[in-house]
C-alpha cells in the first residue's frame, strides 16, 4: 500500500465478503511507508477481522513489499491484489476449488478492467480455454490472446505457494516499473500445470496516479530496472537444468526489457546517450539478441536493435506518429458518421 487510502477499504471489503471462513484464508497488507491513512484504515479493520494482518516497512517499492508478503504467507495459494483493485463477492472458494481439482500451479482468473467511474473498458474470461491444462510456456501466449495491451502481469493469477518456494521465485528488487514481467517469465518457464478459470473474478481499476499511468517510465530508476531485468533473465537462461524450449521462451521477455531500456533512455537523455546505453548492454552480454521463439512484433524490434539502436528508435518514433495519425483519423471518421442520418 502506498497512497491508496481512497481505495484500500473497498479492496479489503471485497476480500472479506467471501464464501470462506476467516480461518481458511489470510489477508496480508504491506504498508510500504505510505504517508497517508492507508495503514490506519487496515488497523481499524483488524479490530473486527482476525484474518487481516499488516506488515510495516520503510518505502522500498512493490517488489520488496510483495516478497515480504510471500515470506509471511502460510496458505496453500498466493493471490496478489493491488489495493486500488478488488474482487467479486463470493468468488474465491470457486477459484480455489478448481485449482485444487486440477492440481494446477498457476491459474489465470477472469478479469474486468474498469475506469475510476466504474465503466467497463475490457473483460477477459477465457471462454475457449476453460478446459485447457498446459505448461507455462504455452499458457503465456494463450493468456494474452495475441493482445499487446494485456501486460505481463501478476494480478488476476492464482499461484501455488509451494511451487514458488520450490523454485525460489521472488521479485527482483530494484525494478520499480513493469516488475511483474520479469517474475512471470521465470514462473511460466518452470510451470508445468496452468489452467484458465474464466468466471468473473478480478476487477482492475485504471486510474490517474497509479504507477502504470505515471511518468515513472522515463525515470532513471525505471531505466536501470529495465536493464537489471534483462540481465537477470539472461543469467537465469544460462541455468543448465532448463531445456532448449524453456530457454527460447525466455527470449521474448529479454528482448522486451532490452527494447524498453533503449526506448525509455531516449526521452531523458536523447540520441547522444544511445551509444552509452548500448555500451551498457554490451557489458552485460546483451549486445546481440537471440530472437528464437520471439513473436513477430518484438522480433522486428529485436532485428532492428541487433542492426542499429538508432534505427530502432527511428522505427518506433515513426510508428508512434502513424498511430497518432490513425487515432485522429478514426476520431474524425466517427464524428462524420454521427452527422449522417440513421435512415441513410
Amino acid at each position: 500500500m502506498y497512497n491508496v487510502e481512497e481505495y484500500v477499504e473497498r479492496c479489503l471489503s471485497s476480500l472479506l465478503n467471501q464464501d470462506l471462513e476467516p480461518d481458511q484464508y489470510e489477508i496480508i497488507c504491506i504498508n510500504d511507508g505510505s504517508p497517508d491513512r492507508s495503514g490506519e484504515i487496515v488497523k481499524n479493520l483488524m479490530k473486527s477481522f482476525s484474518n487481516i494482518q499488516i506488515i510495516e516497512q520503510e518505502n522500498q517499492g512493490v517488489s520488496v513489499a510483495r516478497n515480504n508478503g510471500i515470506e509471511t504467507a502460510t496458505g496453500k495459494y498466493l493471490l496478489f491484489i493491488d489495493p486500488d483493485d478488488y474482487v467479486e463477492v463470493n468468488s474465491l472458494q470457486r477459484a480455489l476449488d478448481k485449482a485444487d481439482k486440477t492440481d494446477c500451479q498457476v491459474s489465470f482468473l477472469g478479469f474486468t478492467v474498469i475506469s475510476e467511474s466504474g465503466q467497463v473498458i475490457e473483460q477477459r474470461l477465457y471462454e475457449k480455454l476453460k478446459d485447457c491444462l498446459c505448461r507455462g510456456i504455452e499458457a503465456y501466449p494463450l493468456s494474452r490472446a495475441n493482445d499487446r495491451r494485456d501486460p505481463d502481469r501478476i494480478w488476476a493469477v492464482l499461484f501455488r505457494r509451494d511451487f514458488l518456494e520450490h523454485h525460489k521465485l521472488r521479485y527482483l528488487a530494484g525494478v520499480p516499473y513493469l516488475e511483474d514481467g520479469e517474475l512471470i517469465a521465470r514462473i511460466l518457464c518452470y510451470a508445468e500445470r496452468c489452467i484458465f478459470d474464466g468466471i468473473p473474478f478480478y476487477l482492475r481499476t485504471v486510474r490517474k496516479g497509479s504507477a502504470t499511468n505515471s511518468p515513472l517510465f522515463h525515470s532513471e530508476r525505471a531505466i536501470n530496472g529495465f536493464l537489471k531485468s534483462a540481465a537477470n533473465l539472461a543469467g537465469f537462461k544460462k541455468n543448465p537444468a532448463l531445456s532448449l524450449e524453456q530457454k527460447n521462451f525466455l527470449n521474448q521477455a529479454i528482448c522486451k526489457f532490452v527494447v524498453l531500456y533503449i526506448t525509455s533512455s531516449v526521452v531523458p537523455f536523447g540520441f547522444v546517450k544511445l551509444k552509452h546505453a548500448k555500451a551498457r548492454l554490451n557489458e552485460t552480454g546483451l549486445g546481440k539478441l537471440d530472437l528464437t521463439s520471439v513473436d513477430l512484433e518484438y522480433r522486428i524490434l529485436g532485428h532492428l536493435y541487433n542492426f542499429s539502436v538508432v534505427l530502432l528508435i527511428i522505427y518506433q518514433l515513426v510508428l508512434i506518429r502513424l498511430r497518432h495519425i490513425c487515432k485522429i483519423s478514426r476520431f474524425r471518421l466517427k464524428k462524420v458518421l454521427r452527422t449522417i442520418p440513421k435512415d441513410c
